[in-house]
């Protein structure tokens, strides 16, 4: 139900045709519809629609992965000359075939996002040799369609250029992070203030394309050493994406935390009920889109 609502965007779904798309025939009933409709209830705002009107998920177009590939590419395409950057981060953003024999959607649900990666193979295609040799996650977007790529992959094999890289700042989850981006980016960790410094100290180029950034760096959570890197990145790096990361964040709105610390996102942590972390590299590889890296 949440993916077809969010897959619909503004528009939404009438109530005929979510039955249909996600109910067999034997259990497809007003009762169960309606239950469903009051859990999803529960996590986001789904108004009530006017007679035979359509349910509209009111979610952000921009929080919806599928949604801003495509309007993101849209943009991309838009411009004169396609950036290398720009696309190689919508490429970045796949990580699994959303129409696959796991799904309960309907074909036709994913249509909009078919023909918009459809489009998107087509332009890097279409890139002279030397620009798709540029492109870091290539190789592993065809793999994600391996019953599609054959033919994607015509010309010869490219060699690949450096990964994007991301700095985690964490005195006790940096690996689990580093971890969950599984191997797509290249990583370096740092678990301590006083390893920061000594990076600082020592001239580190802080070459990367995105840093995840813990509020606390110490057992005692009485300290606030994230700060102290956002500020030295903010004043080193002002470009990079930076994020917050905190299970207990300073008694501030996330606007205001953004906006002093210059972050381009804050993350608490445990916020589900498996206690993990929000999908990590979705939220990177949004903010590395949108930096143009």
């Amino acid at each position: 139900m949440l993916a077809a609502l969010a897959l619909a965007g503004e528009a939404g779904r009438p109530k005929e045709w979510l039955l249909e798309a996600l109910w067999s025939n034997d259990n497809r009933s007003d009762n169960a519809f309606a239950q469903a409709i009051m859990k999803l209830r529960n996590y986001v705002t789904v108004p009530k629609p006017g007679a035979k009107g359509n349910y509209i998920l009111h979610v952000a177009e921009k929080r919806v992965d599928a949604l801003f590939f495509c309007d993101r590419l849209k943009e991309v395409v838009a411009k004169s000359e396609q950036s290398v950057a720009e696309l190689d981060a919508l490429l970045a953003l796949w990580r699994d075939s959303p129409w696959s024999d796991r799904s309960r959607l309907r074909a036709s649900a994913w249509a909009d996002v078919r023909s918009a990666r459809d489009k998107l193979v087509d332009v890097v295609r279409g890139l002279p040799g030397e620009q798709r040799s540029a492109l870091t996650s290539w190789n592993r977007f065809c793999e994600t369609f391996p019953s599609e790529s054959g033919g994607w992959r015509s010309q010869d094999r490219l060699p690949s250029p450096p990964r994007k890289r991301v700095l985690v700042v964490d005195d006790k989850i940096a690996s689990e992070l580093i971890a969950a981006f599984g191997g797509g980016y290249d990583c370096d960790k740092v678990t301590s203030l006083g390893q920061w410094s000594a990076m600082i100290k020592g001239g580190h180029a802080l070459d990367y394309d995105c840093a995840l950034v813990d509020l606390h760096l110490k057992d005692s959570m009485t300290d606030a050493g994230g700060e102290i890197v956002l500020q030295d990145l903010k004043r080193l790096r002002p470009d990079m994406p930076t994020v917050l990361m905190s299970a207990e964040l300073p008694f501030e709105d996330w606007h205001s935390i953004r906006k002093r610390l210059g972050v381009s996102t804050v993350i608490a942590k445990h916020n589900d009920e498996n206690k993990t972390v929000v999908p990590l590299y979705q939220t990177v590889a949004k903010l590395i889109s949108e930096a143009g890296r």
